[in-house]
């Protein structure tokens, strides 16, 4: 069940409190600087805290709710933290062993912090004292402004130096996976994993036997299963290591209580000048074969258009399907692309639970069932356009729509809002995922190969949200770490 924010009734101050709102947003109102040094209790103005990268604490109410603003950084491949333009707003008293989420604040930007968000709500379980609309902070030039817009107040202070909790334990852990440094297996013991992989997908669990008796094309998760999603990873090694080290992603896989998602396409840089090169293609797949071995009823595997050895598997007139093919051969033996073919044959086409379904590319504009999901390998047209299909465009009229994506839940049984992700159409060269695409209510496109960041949807108190990482370089950061005595 989704939790939806409650809602209190209207009444004249909550339409003053909104207006309130919007003038500060839009910069009205006076205000005053502040060297912020002690607690802070906010009045009726708004106040400017320079931007020196000191963490403030943020106290809804009386001390009610603490949130913490930090500076947002990401790893060099030195081990080293660069301090980013953003600001993230994190709950202190957060599990950090349990999957939770934060808010971003960009230059430029604002957000209204309340529990009339349903996902502040999810993120933060505001308590009844904290209004629907209680503070605005906006990320202006040359400094963070608040402006308190709750009758029971807001302090705001120094916070407590962010704990350098270090992510080196998840690093090793990691290492401990994969077996070593990440680095391209040996040909012998690359050739044994992905056979041992291809001997778990005969028989893997959540999905539906076919007519004829092997797994089918639909994957269902349990409810107990709280889903980690990315998709087109497109051979960026350091975007999965990020999200694996994020959060408690890892020990979520670790306790049996989570679900690694890859919604296809792994393999095949879309990097400009990198489109030949198939090392790194084939080390990620190294590394999910591992994962998939490490956590077999919890780390699943989606197809994707890139999932094939096709020669119309092309981008910019480069036959990356067929290089891929030649790669393999030449490097790993005909032994091994025929196992990745194996692979590729094996492997589910969709992936639902009660919180969201998802597919590697599009809705089917055609009839679908759960049956026939099941028994995919009899509707090849079907597979092509989950992996294959796009929205609907003037010059793409045989595109999905608003209606398809409708017909899709349908036919799974799912609430009429369950979020839709798919990957294979990223919007942009700038962002790493799309809420709400075309219109379409929870349709969400997903594409986690953005060099900077990372995209992924998660599910945080029953609500599924997306969650936005800066890319760390960790690949030579986990191969350097001395291996600990055993």
């Amino acid at each position: 069940m989704k939790r939806i924010a409650a809602r209190r009734w209207f009444k004249l101050s909550s339409l003053l409190v909104w207006l309130r709102a919007a003038l500060a947003r839009l910069g009205f109102g006076w205000e005053h600087n502040l060297k912020l040094a002690d607690a802070y209790r906010l009045g009726s103005t708004k106040v400017r805290v320079p931007l020196d990268g000191q963490p403030i604490e943020i106290s809804l109410g009386f001390n009610d709710k603490r949130l913490h603003l930090y500076p947002e950084t990401r790893l060099n491949e030195n081990g080293e933290l660069v301090r980013l333009n953003s600001f993230i707003i994190v709950d202190p008293s957060a599990h950090r062993r349990r999957i939770n989420g934060f808010l971003r604040l960009s230059p430029k930007s604002w957000l209204s912090l309340g529990s009339g968000d349903e996902v502040q709500q999810a993120l933060f379980d505001y308590p009844a004292a904290v209004d629907e609309q209680h503070l605005v902070v906006i990320y202006g030039r040359d400094a963070l402004i608040f402006r308190n817009l709750s009758d029971v107040g807001t302090s705001i202070g120094p916070a407590p130096a962010k704990e350098v909790w270090s992510r080196e334990s998840k690093f090793r852990r990691l290492r401990e996976i994969f077996g070593g440094p990440i680095e391209l297996l040996p040909r012998d013991d690359a050739l044994r994993l992905i056979e041992a992989v291809n001997d778990v997908l005969r028989r893997e669990v959540y999905r539906a036997t076919d007519d004829r008796g092997l797994p089918g094309g639909l994957l269902v998760l349990p409810q107990a299963l709280t889903p980690i999603l990315v998709a087109d990873m497109h051979a960026q090694i350091d975007n999965l290591l990020t999200v694996l080290s994020q959060n408690a992603f890892l020990d979520a896989l670790d306790e049996g209580t989570a679900a690694l998602v890859i919604l296809g396409d792994a393999v095949h840089s879309e990097v400009d000048g990198q489109l030949r090169e198939m090392d790194s293609s084939m080390l990620l797949m190294d590394l999910i074969f591992k994962l998939k071995l490490c956590f077999p009823a919890q780390v699943f595997y989606i197809r994707g258009n890139h999932d094939s050895f096709s020669e119309d598997m092309s981008k910019d007139g480069i036959p990356q399907g067929l290089l891929w093919a030649k790669e393999l051969s030449e490097r790993r033996g005909a032994a091994y692309l025929k196992a990745m073919e194996e692979f590729y044959r094996r492997l589910p086409y969709v992936v639902a639970s009660r919180d969201f379904v998802a597919c590697h590319a599009a809705a089917p504009t055609t009839k679908v069932s759960k049956e026939m999901l099941v028994n995919i390998h009899r509707h090849p047209s079907l597979i092509l356009e989950l992996i294959n299909n796009r929205l609907r465009r003037p010059s793409r009229p045989q595109g999905y729509g608003r209606s398809d994506v409708k017909h899709f839940r349908r036919a799974l049984q799912l609430d009429k809002g369950t979020p839709f992700i798919v990957g294979h159409t990223p919007i942009d060269r700038q962002d790493t995922l799309w809420l709400n695409v075309d219109g379409i209510a929870n349709h969400h496109v997903l594409f986690s190969a953005n060099l900077d960041q990372v995209g992924v949807f998660t599910r945080v108190d029953d609500l599924m949200i997306p969650l936005v990482y800066p890319v760390d370089a960790l690949i030579p950061l986990i191969n350097r770490l001395e291996v600990e005595p055993g």
